[in-house]
């Protein structure tokens, strides 16, 4: 096991005494001052509900293009499918590289607040394909323990940095998630990669936390610190990885390290890998003000305060006017 990439117990967490919690809450900040990730064992997501979500998003994005384009995303934030490159990760970090050699599907909440507008911009309708009417309830499932597993991090996260239990979980009760289905199809589909070209570029995530559930292979995942550049994770079955983003890195004022990292093209020495991703990017309330934390939580690189909401929309290209708050 990589000493960057801890595997956390949420089982033993919730069991621990405060002796056992206080050397387990020293492992995790470790490694998210260092990198950004954890492997997460004990979840209680069942493995056969994870292995019917892998198998029929992964039906679904073998529909025909054309049917698929009836359920094609239609604005920065929103929910559906993107085709084979529709997609730059790295363009949100400034990089001018090749469009990534994945597809994907997006999956939402149904919150409503009662605001049209704000609803709207943050909480775009779910379509639910016809040609499979049985996902849809596959994705609820799947998603609902998702957003258990993301609100009962934020607690552990919230006690490690010795912080009400309920400080960021209180001010994710509406929030906005994405659930995608990422197909990165074989060399044999894409055909020629080109120079530099991945099946996702390098990029942070712009959330609180993200819950990737991966399959391994030699075009994967592969993640990055200060200490050691560039590198590729372990593979643990059965455990969810953990990824911190953007906004968590700004709620602990600079301590905690939002995850850089990228999935690799497919590679000529493995024609025939395609793998399949299920990653679930969690965030706040739309509303919620990131207040950067003060010492001793807080990192005290004196990070600006944002507005969840707007901070996630203005990364993917809108800008909302009034301001929300």
């Amino acid at each position: 096991m990589h000493d960057a990439v801890p595997v956390f117990d949420l089982a033993e967490w919730e069991s621990a005494d405060d002796r056992r919690r206080g050397e387990l809450a020293a492992e995790l900040d470790a490694a998210l001052r260092l990198t950004g990730i954890l492997l997460l064992r004990n979840h209680g997501v069942p493995a056969e509900l994870t292995d019917r979500m892998r198998r029929q998003g992964h039906a679904l994005l073998q529909l025909p293009d054309e049917l698929k384009r009836q359920y094609e995303v239609q604005r920065p934030y929103d929910n559906g499918w993107r085709g084979l490159g529709a997609l730059q990760a790295s363009a949100v970090d400034g990089l001018t590289m090749s469009p990534d050699l994945h597809e994907a599907f997006h999956m939402g909440p149904d919150h409503r607040t009662g605001d049209a507008a704000f609803d709207h911009a943050y909480y775009p309708d779910n379509k639910w394909p016809r040609e499979m009417p049985e996902f849809e309830a596959t994705a609820r499932e799947y998603t609902g323990h998702m957003t258990r597993v993301a609100l009962a991090m934020q607690e552990v996260f919230a006690t490690a940095l010795g912080l009400p239990a309920t400080f960021f979980s209180q001010r994710s009760q509406r929030a906005t998630w994405t659930q995608n289905i990422n197909w990165y199809p074989s060399l044999h589909h894409v055909g020629a990669v080109k120079k530099g070209q991945m099946r996702v570029g390098p990029h942070s995530d712009f959330g609180t936390l993200s819950l990737l559930d991966r399959q391994p292979g030699r075009g994967g995942l592969q993640v990055w610190n200060e200490r050691d550049g560039w590198f590729t994770p372990p593979y643990v079955e059965g455990t969810l990885a953990v990824i911190l983003g953007d906004l968590m890195h700004r709620w602990t004022d600079g301590r905690w390290q939002a995850l850089r990292h990228r999935v690799l093209a497919p590679p000529e020495s493995a024609p025939d890998e395609e793998l399949v991703s299920l990653v679930y990017f969690f965030e706040a309330d739309p509303d919620a003000r990131i207040e950067p934390l003060p010492a001793p939580a807080g990192g005290g690189a004196g990070m600006e305060p944002v507005i969840a909401g707007e901070n996630i929309l203005e990364k993917v290209g809108v800008t909302l006017t009034p301001t929300f708050s």
